[in-house]
């Protein structure tokens, strides 16, 4: 349905710049400042991002629509396995941020969607070259009232929906292998449907 990316899997370490179906999607990181500012517009508003993290601005002719980035997968997914199964969590990729503006509009038909299957492409090649696994499957949490038509239209399946639970560190030692203590929000719920949808490779 879309373009082949033009791009050497050697050398794509060090191509910034990759081009699907004339969807540009380039690397950056959450120093950007365009990416801060997408942050603080986006409906979650996320303060950073923990674990593996391939961000890319999102680009048309020469303009920049937006941001999408791929992370690390969720620990525990309810629905996941009825689709992906039980692959290494290190195989799997979340789409743990996506954030699009019209400007004058969006320059093609189903956007959104077209730069959803860009990014899944582009990071089918990238996953690998920086962290040495191969993608096998995709998931994403999009918060009602939404309903993620978006990924519908690329293909993800909706498998179930999070309790609705919110997490934030705090100073102190925690429970694993990151820095701080995990402090869980269990009153102010904001359950999340759960989306996921299995890697394709030519």
């Amino acid at each position: 349905m879309f373009g082949r990316p033009r791009i050497n899997l050697v050398d794509a370490k060090f191509d910034q710049c990759v081009t699907f179906a004339m969807i540009e999607l380039v690397r950056t990181s959450k120093a950007d400042p365009r990416v801060r500012e997408m942050m603080a517009e986006h409906y979650s508003k996320p303060k950073g991002f923990v674990g593996r993290q391939l961000i890319y601005l999102v680009c048309y002719a020469g303009d920049v629509y937006g941001a999408i980035a791929a992370g690390s997968a969720t620990k525990h997914l309810p629905g996941r396995s009825t689709i992906l199964g039980t692959p290494p969590l290190s195989a799997l990729v979340n789409n743990t941020f996506f954030h699009v503006k019209p400007l004058a509009g969006y320059p093609l038909r189903n956007f959104t969607t077209r730069c959803v299957a860009a990014w899944r492409q582009r990071v089918q090649l990238d996953w690998i070259v920086y962290y040495g696994d191969i993608v096998q499957g995709f998931e994403t949490l999009v918060e009602l009232p939404r309903t993620g038509e978006l990924y519908r239209r690329d293909g993800w399946i909706e498998v179930g929906r999070t309790k609705g639970f919110t997490c934030k560190r705090e100073g102190g030692k925690g429970t694993d292998s990151w820095s701080g203590r995990r402090v869980w929000n269990t009153t102010d719920l904001r359950p999340k449907r759960v989306f996921v949808r299995a890697a394709e490779y030519a």
